[in-house]
């Protein structure tokens, strides 16, 4: 019987031993996953696959592109013909943009090129000016002539009063005629009546739109069947000598900070504008320059020193030279453009 207790005890001992061991256990495991739980990183929300990172309309710098090279055909690459990025401004640009070209209207006027003919014949052709136009963000007036010019009744919308009162000055006879009237608006607030006009214009000029507000206000404003015309003079994208060496000079010009802005909105972003397809022409015109309207063109860029800027004499002298280097017998350049028409529908 001795032997018999002996055995018992001796389990017991074995099992209270084992008991413990296994209540050990289990409470470091537990401390050890609330550890690690502790440090474990937070879990990431998954991302669906093809969501967008940025709304196209989140602000009208949406469109900042790149520049295509200097003196060569339109590209998507951002390099400058010095291999630099070329960004586009608007990325950076206050929402009171139209404050950049104060100052600027009398120069803007004088220098700016106009549109080439064969665009005006192909625009009478569509049949869209039959009843009034609006020719938003008109500046000083380039393309509301092109479109008098045709016959067209215009409703030119301008947010600058000083680019406002140039066109007002410059075509003062339609304003006589009864063939134009000047509101002060933007394409997201034009003041027009709604189904007003047949056409809505905008050259040079819908780069700074705010793309959603933009189309709300161009269908409030279109008749039923009205369609919207964007249209960009772009001398980048001409290989005449002069355009390349222009670019290249005024490149150390460039306010600190500020890239060079935007030639024209890329086409592949253009559906924000025109949701409902477009269609694209491309026109070729070149303009003379002398040497004072090589500086008024300048001098009407937004993001070059102005005439009452420390640097403009610099700039001057640079042209200058560059200027002398091209110059022909008649003491004129050639300066290029290739114009982009793109003629679409809101859907």
């Amino acid at each position: 019987m001795a032997g018999v207790g002996a055995f018992v005890v001796g389990t017991a001992g074995v099992l209270s031993r084992l008991l413990w061991f296994l209540i050990f256990t289990g409470v470091l495991s537990g401390l050890v996953y609330f550890v690690a739980s502790a440090w474990r990183p937070a879990a990431k929300t998954a991302v669906p696959a093809g969501a967008p990172a940025v709304r196209l309309n989140e602000a009208a710098s949406a469109f900042a592109v790149p520049s295509p090279v200097v003196g060569a055909a339109p590209v998507s690459e951002p390099t400058a013909s010095s291999g630099t990025p070329v960004p586009d401004v608007s990325a950076t640009d206050p929402p009171d943009h139209p404050a950049r070209f104060t100052g600027r209207a009398d120069v803007y006027a004088a220098a700016r090129p106009g549109y080439p003919a064969e665009l005006g014949t192909w625009l009478e052709s569509s049949e869209l000016l039959a009843a009034p136009v609006a020719d938003v963000g008109a500046g000083t007036g380039l393309f509301t002539r092109l479109l008098l010019g045709q016959g067209a009744t215009v409703r030119a919308v301008e947010p600058n009063d000083e680019m406002r009162a140039q066109l007002e000055r410059s075509l003062a006879d339609a304003l006589t005629a009864g063939t134009l009237s000047v509101h002060a608006g933007t394409s997201e607030a034009t003041g027009l009546p709604d189904a007003s006009v047949s056409l809505v214009t905008a050259a040079q000029a819908a780069h700074w739109f705010d793309p959603a507000r933009t189309v709300v206000e161009f269908r409030r404003i279109l008749a039923p069947g009205g369609r919207v015309l964007l249209v960009w003079n772009d001398w980048r994208a001409v290989a005449l000598p002069f355009n390349r060496a222009y670019g290249d000079t005024i490149r150390p010009f460039l306010a600190a900070g500020t890239p060079e802005v935007a030639t024209r909105v890329p086409e592949e972003r253009l559906p924000a504008l025109l949701p409902g397809g477009f269609e694209r022409q491309e026109f070729t015109h070149e303009v003379t320059l002398t040497r004072e309207r090589l500086h008024a063109l300048a001098a009407s860029v937004s993001y070059l020193p102005g005439p009452d800027s420390a640097a403009y004499p610099a700039l001057t002298r640079a042209l200058d030279a560059v200027f002398d280097e091209h110059v022909t017998g008649e003491g004129t350049v050639s300066f290029g453009y290739r114009t982009h028409a793109f003629l679409g529908s809101l859907g």
